[in-house]
């Protein structure tokens, strides 16, 4: 049987006493620092555990403020995308009001819908973003399809309005002569009756066509020609009363009616925003107003679809 070694171990103390011996065995004392070396590594593991156990939970809560800051932040461009898409719905019906006086046909609705479309810019069944945060990545793919669809729908107001501005360039003479202005000058006017196909007459008491829109304004507020073109007719026809007419030429007429005084010969030539004569009550008018009609082609058309704004210049 192999004999056992041993490590003699002595203490001596400072002050001059009496020497220790201690006698260790070897074995025994390498066990046991073999098993407080394992101890002391088992405890750094668990203390390193712990530790990054709390910074992964700081980091997890710094990380779920980033997110609901980032998702506030992206509901509030979101929000931002609705206004700008309204301000386009705008510049929308002003932009078809300006191809029409420039002489281009009118877009088609399908040709506006480039934009349109639901949220897809994410896919949830192999998007990692989606994976990770299916919230924040939810919001974001919003956000991108409603910028794609503004920037879009932007491009095509802009090339519109360039080719409308193209072609008014090119027009300039025949822009000048289509009637789309309002027609009366006053500090306060308004649309009092609009076009119709059967409309009950305010004193006849019957229904029949309003070929154009009547405008309330003072009586005497001076009455503009709303586009170039030569006086063709001056009098008082029934119902009208005391009228203007005007052909500006290329199809276009407009007429001008229940005035109160005539300004102008039958014969001349006037330009845009000339006066013709004054807001008055003659003919078949319940007050003072102006009836204002438009044609094209010999056909009465509704004329707050040639105003460049809505109701006013």
């Amino acid at each position: 049987m192999r004999k056992s070694s041993y490590w003699t171990i002595q203490i001596l103390p400072g002050s001059g006493g009496r020497a220790r011996s201690y006698r260790v065995e070897k074995r025994r004392a390498k066990a046991a620092g073999i098993a407080a070396a394992v101890l002391l590594m088992m405890a750094s593991a668990f203390v390193a555990t712990v530790l990054g156990r709390q910074d992964a939970a700081e980091q997890l809560a710094r990380y779920r403020a980033e997110n609901r800051q980032l998702i506030s932040s992206l509901q509030a461009m979101e929000r931002r995308s609705g206004q700008f898409s309204q301000a386009l719905d705008d510049l929308s019906a002003r932009e078809q009001r300006f191809r029409l006086v420039a002489g281009l046909p009118l877009l088609d609705p399908d040709v506006y819908s480039v934009g349109v479309g639901g949220p897809g810019g994410v896919t949830p069944t192999n998007d990692e973003f989606f994976e990770i945060a299916p919230d924040l990545a939810r919001e974001a793919g919003d956000v991108v399809v409603d910028i794609e669809q503004l920037l879009r729908r932007a491009d095509l107001l802009r090339s519109s309005l360039t080719e409308a501005a193209d072609s008014v360039g090119t027009q300039r003479e025949r822009y000048q002569r289509i009637p789309s202005i309002w027609p009366v000058i006053a500090e306060e006017s308004f649309l009092s009756s609009g076009f119709s196909h059967n409309r009950l007459h305010p004193l006849l008491g019957l229904r029949r066509p309003h070929t154009g829109v009547d405008i309330s304004a003072d009586f005497g507020s001076p009455v503009v020609a709303t586009g170039a073109g030569r006086v063709t007719f001056t009098g008082s026809k029934q119902g009208y009363g005391r009228l203007v007419e005007i052909d500006h030429g290329d199809g276009y007429a407009s007429l001008y009616a229940h005035l109160g005084r005539i300004a102008v010969r039958a014969g001349a030539w006037v330009q845009r925003g000339d006066i013709l004569g004054e807001v008055g009550v003659s003919g078949t008018a319940t007050g003072p107003n102006l009836h204002y009609e438009v044609s094209v082609g010999g056909r009465p058309v509704n004329p707050v679809g040639y105003f460049l704004d809505t109701f006013r210049p």
